[in-house]
């Protein structure tokens, strides 16, 4: 079997997880003694899911670590459903066991008689929020009570179990949705579970100034914030000769040097380009890559991702935000009077849409004034792509 070179998307790990040493030594510290709770903030493909999965291999033998993806959330019961079921299930895969998850998981299907049957065989208070959901599908308990019996069961449990709980919720601003119902109720159960914390993950930076820094905030002050940036060129160009290394194939430093002036340091960037060029060196017999073939495996690269960048573009902004992106798009940085200019309009007019790019952390305003679109790829497919 052919080695893997690249691993392009999921959840990335050794030796395709590099440059985050750092930070997983830090949330590490504060994971292990339980100091403190953690917000980590980045646009998206600057691989906050993969600095997640691997601080859990990092901790998973100390705590019960649960990683859970709010976007497969969209109601408070699934709210519910998923935050008990991943903890139990990480519960099972710390102690290498089955069977809990899946009796539990009787309550959200079937008769009320066999769930309450499957709850009994298992008891403590695993039995006792089994109990309470059944309540919740007889109509006899609210969402807002089963908000607080979700939070109450992840304290009980961690008691009964005498093992510290880590609870990641990946995408958070997905959170949003419940009218902050949740936060409300979060604030109340952080201050009283010691042996439990929280780290929330997620790309908005709207949300994070409205839950964890605004003084009248429900989480005011209540978690350690990380901003996630691209990995440094160094790392990156080191991974990617050596990987390349495995097959005998030698790059270029211009090569590497464009790499990472195209993909921005994202490693769902450098991963794909990376992958793509040597795909295509093989598919050449060639064993040199030059920045030349670096800029004909682009080209295909853009090209798969027409429709994903298009939807993107078409969907999610307004249409003053898509004239702002347009004309932001023809250099990486830019000044507001100039974008201004361009679009034959006051630069006060913009301020609103400027805004809400910087919160979805679409674009940035470096420390000089001046801005750019975060995501390298998605500008130069906009420079390439939208015309006049």
């Amino acid at each position: 079997m052919i080695q893997k070179i690249f691993m392009v998307g999921g959840e990335v790990e050794p030796p395709f997880f590099i440059g985050r040493t750092e930070e997983i030594e830090k949330i590490k510290i504060d994971v292990l003694t339980l100091a403190q709770n953690n917000v980590i903030i980045g646009p998206r493909r600057i691989g906050k899911t993969s600095l997640l999965r691997n601080l859990k291999l990092s901790v998973k033998d100390d705590v019960i670590f649960a990683l859970i993806n709010c976007r497969e959330m969209v109601s408070i019961s699934d709210f519910f459903r998923i935050t008990t079921k991943l903890l139990l299930e990480a519960y099972e895969e710390k102690h290498k066991m089955k069977g809990i998850s899946k009796k539990f998981a009787q309550i959200f299907k079937g008769k009320m008689t066999a769930a309450y049957g499957s709850l009994s065989e298992i008891g403590g208070s695993i039995e006792h929020v089994g109990g309470m959901y059944l309540k919740f599908r007889d109509d006899e308990l609210n969402e807002q009570d089963l908000i607080a019996e979700t939070f109450e069961f992840i304290d009980h449990f961690s008691k009964e179990k005498q093992l510290p709980i880590i609870l990641c919720f990946d995408e958070f601003q997905e959170l949003r949705k419940f009218d902050g119902s949740i936060f409300s109720v979060l604030k109340s159960r952080m201050d009283s579970q010691p042996n439990v914390r929280y780290i929330f993950s997620g790309s908005s930076i709207s949300l994070l100034h409205d839950v964890f820094l605004k003084p009248d905030s429900p989480l005011y002050l209540m978690a350690a914030k990380m901003q996630l940036e691209p990995i440094k060129e160094e790392y990156v160009g080191k991974y990617i000769r050596q990987r390349l290394g495995i097959q005998n194939i030698q790059i270029s430093d211009q090569a590497l040097d464009n790499i990472y002036t195209i993909t921005g340091g994202f490693p769902f960037y450098f991963q794909k380009l990376g992958f793509m060029v040597y795909q295509d060196t093989v598919l050449e017999n060639k064993n040199k890559i030059e920045s030349a073939d670096v800029d004909a495996s682009f080209c295909a690269m853009l090209a798969e991702f027409d429709s994903e960048f298009e939807s993107r573009y078409i969907d999610k902004f307004s249409e003053q935000q898509k004239k702002v992106l347009k004309h932001l798009s023809k250099e990486k940085f830019r000044r507001l009077s100039h974008i201004a200019k361009d679009m034959q309009t006051p630069a006060s007019s913009l301020t609103s849409s400027m805004s809400d790019l910087q919160n979805t952390m679409t674009i940035e305003k470096s420390k000089d004034g001046v801005y750019g679109i975060i995501d390298n790829v998605f500008r130069i497919w906009l420079k390439r792509n939208i015309s006049e």
